[in-house]
């Protein structure tokens, strides 16, 4: 069985977001495959949670519905304080968002397509709109669809909710341009507690598309002060770094995957294309393998 893709753009999808939140879209419904009938849709969509309809027509407008209540067919209209009616248009930077009228129905949760009052979707089972401003929510029919009310797709997305990343911010940080110096000013000053280690030196080590040419690009633009792309970046079948020129020799890898080894992971990648042999450091506080390797140019695999 093919899996069924929306046509709902990157950029489209970013816009509608914006509106929507900090969440996840999961699609439900296509009308092109599932049929643009309301029992399709209710077969499809009903008791779900928190959806959004997302319609498209040939005027270049995305527009649609959003509401945090299950579809259910009970015959009875629905209040929904978050519920709204959203429009996207290619002449306008920001998506328009309209709120509902206080104390009316959101929908009307019936056996029909999704109806709003003022925009009835599927209306009679084909692929077209009824356009009823001033009920339930109030619009120009001209910023909402182009009043084109014929629908070129219909789609409908279950809005799964992320939370917040971490119940608080796990360190409070001022991130001000005086904060940004002091961070630089150590870091260039850094000196390793080592004597015979003359400085720090990163060794990136990951697979294919990991990001490494794209951390050290960011790292570097941030202390030239301006975007740089030094390194080659990109997607690729292969890496598209093949060598690093290194005037240092001595690479310390702090491998936390074992405790005082080299993970076989990280061995196994720095042997591919260069001899690495074991120094042990005389410091009883240093835990981490130093490791040394006898050629000037290390391979990136």
């Amino acid at each position: 069985m093919s899996v069924v893709t929306s046509i709902l753009s990157i950029d489209l999808q970013k816009k509608l977001l914006s509106v929507l939140g900090h969440v996840r879209l999961h699609l439900l419904y296509k009308a092109s495959v599932h049929g643009y009938t309301a029992a399709a849709f209710h077969n499809r969509c009903d008791k779900q949670g928190p959806t959004v309809i997302v319609a498209y027509n040939a005027a270049g407008f995305v527009f649609g519905a959003y509401t945090s209540k299950d579809y259910t067919q009970s015959g009875e209209g629905v209040r929904d304080e978050e519920a709204f009616l959203y429009s996207i248009s290619a002449g306008e930077d920001k998506p328009l968002r309209v709120a509902g009228i206080s104390g009316q129905s959101a929908f009307t949760d019936g056996a029909t397509g999704p109806n709003y009052g003022a925009l009835v979707f599927l209306h009679e089972d084909k692929p077209e709109i009824q356009s009823n401003p001033g009920t339930n929510f109030t619009f120009q029919a001209a910023a909402m669809h182009g009043e084109d009310l014929a629908l070129t797709e219909f789609e409908v997305f279950r809005v799964e909710g992320l939370g917040d990343v971490l119940a608080k911010p796990w360190r409070n940080v001022q991130w001000t341009n005086e904060r940004k110096q002091q961070l630089m000013t150590a870091i260039q000053s850094y000196k390793p507690d080592i004597k015979t280690v003359n400085e720090a030196r990163v060794l990136l080590v990951g697979p294919v598309g990991a990001g490494k040419s794209s951390f050290f690009n960011s790292i570097n633009s941030v202390f030239r002060g301006n975007m740089t792309c030094q390194a080659i970046a990109g997607t690729a079948g292969k890496s598209v770094t093949t060598q690093v020129l290194a005037q240092v020799l001595l690479f310390v890898i702090l491998c936390r995957h074992v405790e005082a080894e080299m993970c076989p992971l990280c061995l196994q990648q720095l042997n591919q294309d260069s001899q690495i042999v074991p120094y042990q450091t005389s410091s009883p506080r240093d835990k981490e393998r130093r490791w040394v390797s006898s050629e000037p140019i290390a391979k990136l695999a």
